[in-house]
């Protein structure tokens, strides 16, 4: 994955959130704000793992394609 890409997910992420919080308030549907949730936190498992991945990759012209 790219920078771009990882970026997005992190905004995505956030975005998720800070819905999940506004969701969670007594009023609101409980279970959409777990789900949105848990999909926010699956989304920064994702980033970092692909951030280790870019990391292990190296740089490119080293045996590899550099992330």
């Amino acid at each position: 994955m790219n920078d771009e890409t990882l970026t997005q997910l992190d905004t995505v992420s956030q975005q998720l959130h800070a819905r999940s919080l506004a969701l969670s308030q007594p009023d609101k549907d409980n279970d959409i704000a777990i789900l949105m949730s848990a999909l926010a936190v699956t989304m920064d498992a994702v980033r970092s793992l692909c951030e280790d991945m870019n990391q292990l990759n190296g740089p490119k012209g080293l045996g590899s394609d550099g992330g």
